[in-house]
């Protein structure tokens, strides 16, 4: 088994660095869909003990990363199109809601804050570096929405939805669907800067719509 390490795991909290680590290797497919999932065998990858590998193994297993089958082993989730469509369709009522809330509660600081990221993403788009930086921005506008909606429980939801679609926005992270994403953007923050909770729902919903649609194309492009 060979998993990318970006740097040595912190003993300060090894279980943290050892989900982290887990987590970035099934993102980017360095742990394939199907694979065995082994914790001694992780652990002497990591070099680490298994107590921080079982920990982080079965936090996996809660964010649905990891799935137990019916014969008890542990193996890397694969996602179906019938995943996929309930995990978006989730991601739609999460967000439209949170985006609706948020219009009545966000500050003005934070709403500055975007808007000058929107606007720097939008002049730079020759950029070499646009997409990483379009990628990190469509991050912080879903977690600052998701923050101001001023329910913990709805923002830990998302979290956990856009953490499974993590993998998916990497894959369809194309420079012609950011463009159109930085675009929904605009149109949401400018919802949100008006305080029209209603329309701001509206284009959240949209918004994971159109997404849902990119990710279909990629992934089932047969039937999409």
């Amino acid at each position: 088994m060979i998993l990318r390490i970006k740097s040595p795991l912190s003993r300060k909290s090894l279980s943290d660095s050892v989900y982290d680590t887990l987590l970035e290797n099934i993102l980017s497919g360095g742990l394939a869909a199907g694979t065995d999932v082994n914790e001694v065998a992780l652990a002497d990858a990591l070099r680490v003990s298994r107590t921080p590998v079982h920990e982080a193994v079965g936090r996996l297993v809660k964010d649905g990363l990891i799935v137990q089958e019916p014969s008890r082993r542990l193996v890397i989730a694969r996602f179906s199109r019938e995943d996929v469509v309930e995990i978006y369709e989730m991601r739609r009522l999460l967000e439209s809601d949170a985006a609706r809330r948020a219009a009545r509660r966000i500050g003005e600081a934070p709403l500055r804050e975007l808007r000058g990221e929107a606007d720097a993403l939008d002049r730079a788009r020759d950029a070499s570096d646009w997409t990483p930086r379009a990628l990190d921005f469509d991050l912080r506008f879903h977690d600052a929405i998701a923050a101001a909606s001023g329910n913990r429980r709805l923002q830990g939801d998302i979290a956990r939805y856009r953490l499974l679609v993590r993998a998916f926005c990497r894959m369809t992270g194309t420079r012609e669907n950011l463009i159109e994403a930085l675009s929904e953007h605009r149109a949401i923050l400018a919802a949100l800067e008006a305080r029209d909770s209603a329309e701001a729902a509206r284009l959240a919903a949209l918004h994971v719509d159109q997404r849902y649609k990119a990710v279909l194309n990629e992934l089932f492009p047969e039937d999409a």
